[in-house]
């Protein structure tokens, strides 16, 4: 950042929220600001510096716009068949008798913990397993945790996931989508920063899906390398389908699916 408004704009906001928008990538982070600031009717940085201050609220919105909550059910269904197919099979194998332990790393408003969970629990079934499945949510959003949390969801949600999932695992009343109770169960969500300390070490798989392109290159590694520290050895990496392994990072992850972006710890 070389803009000396731009700089004191994202200082004001670590300082205020805790949310560190010099991880972003300048132009779409630029793209962002301006939508907010044409919605307040200011035209430059140091002027919504000044509407922050006077309208703290205004920080909801911007986090809307720096975050992006576009998230359904069973989001790309062939990257989860690849999960079920090749992972679980393997992390079953690796784990022995101890709980499988997942992290949706960036959430969102819960859609794929949620499915996470109903895939566990399919596997699980058609197995004859009584193993317990720890399946960890995150995200800097406290309000679409919220939503998360409550488990409902609009028709739009559902296009992806198999019917014979959405009739098994959720109940329709008043055209919205609730979760069941023994889904729910399975997700803890929590407020978390990925710039933060990780609560948690020793996982089986992290699902961090389309989060890491909005950030730096810099950023991206420095993410990559703790996500490494989190998971056990062999444990596995998803990422978007646009996201990418590069740099160093390729000798700290081992490419196992190309195509769906599943990595494995090397440690």
């Amino acid at each position: 950042m070389n803009d000396p408004e731009l700089v004191a704009l994202a200082s004001k906001i670590l300082a205020d929220s805790g949310f560190d928008i010099r991880q972003y990538k300048e132009r779409p982070l630029k793209r962002r600001l301006a939508v907010r600031m044409r919605s307040c009717q200011v035209s430059s940085y140091e002027e919504y510096r000044q509407k922050l201050k006077d309208d703290p609220g205004e920080y909801i919105k911007l986090l809307d716009a720096l975050t992006i909550n576009v998230t359904k059910f069973y989001r790309n269904a062939e990257t989860y068949l690849a999960v079920f197919d090749r992972v679980l099979p393997i992390i079953l194998e690796e784990s022995k008798s101890s709980p499988v332990r997942i992290w949706s790393a960036g959430c969102s408003s819960g859609e794929e913990p949620y499915s996470l969970a109903i895939m566990w629990r399919e596997f699980s079934q058609a197995r004859g397993l009584a193993m317990d499945c720890n399946i960890y949510a995150t995200d800097i959003d406290l309000r679409i945790l919220e939503k998360a949390q409550a488990g409902i969801y609009p028709r739009s949600s559902m296009d992806e996931i198999p019917q014979n999932l959405a009739g098994k695992y959720f109940e329709v009343r008043n055209d919205k989508y609730h979760i069941s109770p023994q889904i729910k169960d399975m997700v803890k969500f929590d407020k978390l920063d990925l710039f933060s300390r990780y609560p948690h070490s020793e996982l089986d798989l992290i699902f961090c899906r389309n989060v890491l392109i909005y950030f730096s290159r810099q950023t991206q590694e420095d993410i990559f390398y703790k996500f490494a520290q989190a998971l056990r050895a062999g444990g596995f990496l998803v990422l978007g389908k646009v996201e990418n392994m590069f740099g160093q990072m390729k000798d700290t992850f081992a490419s196992f699916d190309v195509k769906e972006r599943i990595y494995r710890a090397v440690k």
